[in-house]
């Protein structure tokens, strides 16, 4: 009867400590997340860009009717999580700047395959030169990226063909995730 009362005891004080409050991790960042960042990165991979909300569809371009760039965007087609759909981007790194440049292999008419860069307005170019200096910071869920133009977000729009989901450079804070190319 005593070892009852102890079980009993016993499931009430695991149960009670299963109900405590568990601190959240803070989305603060701290003075040294650039280094953070520059050490967790794995800069001689490729990342396949999600926002953390649809990790199976990345970052990839859509011929713009507009201009002759192409525009970023995010995909339309789902994949898996391990492998979303999208185009696999490479993360450079300037230790001058201690800031990234995003850029990603496109086929270009005449040319064939050349490296592209996301630039300062959230478009393609393939001119380096061009490209937005991106601070990627650690939060929960993933990393912000942030230019001097503000940070990656993306939204739903109708264009001539149909709704695509359109990236730019917005206000908002949007968590986006890093996930390896297989």
């Amino acid at each position: 009867m005593k070892s009852k009362g102890v079980l009993i005891s016993f499931l009430v004080l695991v149960t009670f400590l299963g109900f405590l409050p568990i601190e959240k991790a803070s989305a603060s960042v701290s003075s040294n997340s650039v280094n953070e960042v520059e050490d967790r990165i794995d800069t001689s991979k490729n990342y396949y860009i999600v926002p953390a909300d649809l990790p199976t569809r990345g970052l990839s371009t859509h011929p713009s009717p507009r201009y002759f760039f192409p525009s970023l965007v995010v995909s339309s087609l789902s994949n898996t999580v391990e492998e979303p759909s999208g185009t696999p981007m490479k993360l450079l790194f300037s230790e001058e700047k201690k800031k990234y440049h995003i850029g990603m292999l496109y086929l270009f008419p005449v040319k064939g395959l050349i490296d592209h860069f996301i630039t300062r307005s959230g478009n393609i170019h393939w001119i380096e030169q061009y490209a937005a200096d991106w601070i990627i910071t650690p939060v929960e869920g993933g990393y912000t990226l942030q230019s001097e133009g503000g940070y990656l977000n993306y939204e739903d729009i109708e264009v001539t063909n149909g709704p695509i989901t359109r990236a730019y450079l917005g206000k908002e804070k949007v968590v986006w995730k890093l996930v390896p190319v297989l």
